[in-house]
């Protein structure tokens, strides 16, 4: 599970991750010369600390170990060489999301997508758990204030993988909607257990941690990544923690994050909306739209209320969706590639007939802006919208 910026995308992978947060350089600057002018305590051996940040992970997350986790610093040259090649065995599995996100102008047509991911996975990545051989991995040899957080979060995911078992998940690619609920849960509980763990930082200690991570996220490159990939990648995060600790108070602790991990939010509606996980509100299956002229399908897939929110506000999705999709009932989508361009076609099915209308009405000022969109209402509660990039 790899920890890369909380800005660039996620991946579809089994491993879990932590990611560094992209702020203004002018910052870093600020923060360096205030953790500069204190006196840092002396440093604890790395197994040392380490064992005193598995007592914390422990205590945080309401269980013990079963076993000893392993972790292992790496240099970072090979731990950069050990993402790629990780990100090499998915190519093909997120190449093909490339003709939605062009037809849903996430990306340019002249930009590649997998080029786009590789930025953000090459010099993103700070650590990652793989349950694959149980191991944490973080870049780097110093357990510096931050990389203790990464693994800290890390370490959550190995508890959680040793008592629920988190190596049978996987993705079929970066727009699955069962998986992008399934982080939820699984980034939420390693995100609470961090930043509690943050929380008991003395003042030198979240200074040195902020600069690291300013230092990280200044790399100009990271500036380009499209937005949508960013927001892929943060959204599950910071949904995760809100996600997290509702369940909590509602069910108790280690009760609440401990059902959620047994019982995964079926869809980013449920994920994003504990009260509807809660309810285990079902959504109904929807058939995948056809593509126009018999056009061979790209891909297709369930379509939920983020992806839909990553449309409506282009992009951009912090850890609620948009409102409108509040009385989303099933959706999914198709996309292929015409002889003009990228195609995609979502079909979605609303609680209502008001729900399906405001829909119809946020699609239809969307397209406004997007040229080759169409919008049309199969039935009161139906809503399809069609958009081929030209």
């Amino acid at each position: 599970m790899r920890e890369t910026q909380r800005t660039p995308a996620m991946g579809p992978s089994t491993r879990r991750t932590r990611r560094l947060t992209v702020l203004p350089a002018a910052a870093l600057a600020v923060l360096a010369l205030l953790a500069g002018a204190c006196t840092p305590a002396p440093e604890a051996g790395p197994e040392q600390v380490v064992a005193g940040i598995v007592d914390a992970v422990e205590r945080l997350r309401g269980h013990d170990f079963l076993e000893e986790p392993a972790v292992e610093f790496v240099d970072p040259a090979t731990f950069e060489a050990d993402v790629l090649a990780d990100l090499a065995s998915r190519e093909a599995s997120i190449a093909a999301d490339r003709t939605a996100f062009v037809a849903l102008d996430w990306i340019d047509a002249s930009q590649d997508l997998l080029t786009e991911y590789r930025k953000t996975y090459g010099g993103g990545v700070v650590g990652y758990y793989d349950p694959s051989d149980a191991t944490l991995r973080v870049r780097g040899t110093e357990l510096t204030p931050y990389r203790r957080e990464v693994v800290a979060h890390e370490l959550t995911h190995a508890l959680d993988d040793q008592l629920f078992d988190l190596s049978g998940l996987d993705s079929d690619g970066l727009l699955d909607e069962e998986y992008l609920a399934q982080l939820v849960a699984i980034e939420g509980s390693a995100e609470r257990v961090r930043s509690r763990y943050a929380a008991s930082f003395g003042p030198f200690e979240t200074l040195q941690s902020l600069a690291e991570q300013l230092e990280a996220g200044s790399d100009p490159e990271l500036l380009t990544i499209p937005i949508t990939l960013l927001t892929l990648t943060s959204a599950p995060y910071l949904a995760g923690v809100r996600f997290q600790r509702e369940l909590a108070a509602e069910l108790g602790d280690p009760e609440g994050i401990d059902l959620s991990l047994t019982r995964y939010p079926a869809n980013t509606e449920q994920g994003f909306d504990p009260a509807k996980y809660l309810a285990d509100e079902p959504a109904e299956e929807v058939p995948a739209p056809p593509t126009d002229a018999g056009a061979p399908v790209v891909r297709s897939g369930e379509f939920g209320p983020l992806l839909i929110s990553l449309v409506l506000r282009e992009g951009i999705v912090l850890d609620e969706v948009d409102p409108v999709a509040s009385g989303w009932n099933g959706g999914s989508y198709t996309s292929w590639e015409s002889a003009t361009g990228a195609c995609i076609r979502v079909d979605t099915h609303w609680d209502g007939p008001d729900d399906a209308a405001a829909v119809r009405a946020a699609f239809t000022s969307w397209g406004s802006a997007h040229g080759g969109t169409t919008v049309l209402s199969p039935s009161p509660v139906e809503v399809r919208f069609t958009r081929c990039d030209t």
